[in-house]
């Protein structure tokens, strides 16, 4: 148990720290205007229409990194997705059919994304379209692999 509660302490320090790196880099929207409309999408959805730096929510500082930066919302998505599976991998230690399953649906779930990214002309949307797709497919191979592992044992 001792092996788990350090890798959920690492992939929680990695998370914590990409975000504030995340979140510090997307504040750049506020000096730059022209990229609101195209951009700040949730402070659309809670403002209607942005006019000053007041309007931005803080939630588009990390829509403007993944979009802009990617590299910390990159490192971020990956901490968080490996903290998902080893909380998964814990709680199912004793179920692995339950675990195969819970691999096959969070791997349906991250290519859910890949629709909405596939046509992105940004830098960051084609890494979280690649990264999304990548880590979509692993988790349903080895929640393959597991399952053919079984019926062969």
């Amino acid at each position: 148990m001792t092996k788990y509660i350090i890798q959920i302490l690492l992939s929680v320090i990695f998370l914590t720290i990409s975000s504030i790196s995340s979140w510090y880099e997307g504040s750049e929207i506020l000096e730059r205007p022209w990229e609101w409309e195209n951009t700040a999408h949730f402070s659309h959805m809670f403002n209607a229409e942005v006019t000053n730096v007041n309007d931005i929510s803080e939630l588009d500082f990390f829509v403007y990194s993944a979009k802009i930066k990617p590299v910390f919302p990159f490192i971020m998505i990956i901490s968080f997705l490996y903290l998902i599976i080893l909380i998964g991998k814990i709680l199912l230690r004793d179920h692995k059919k339950g675990f195969n399953i819970f691999l096959a649906i969070l791997g349906c779930l991250l290519l859910i994304p890949c629709l909405f990214l596939i046509n992105s002309p940004t830098t960051g949307g084609k890494v979280f379209m690649f990264t999304f797709s990548l880590t979509g497919l692993m988790c349903i191979l080895f929640s393959l692999n597991f399952y053919f592992k079984k019926l062969k044992g």
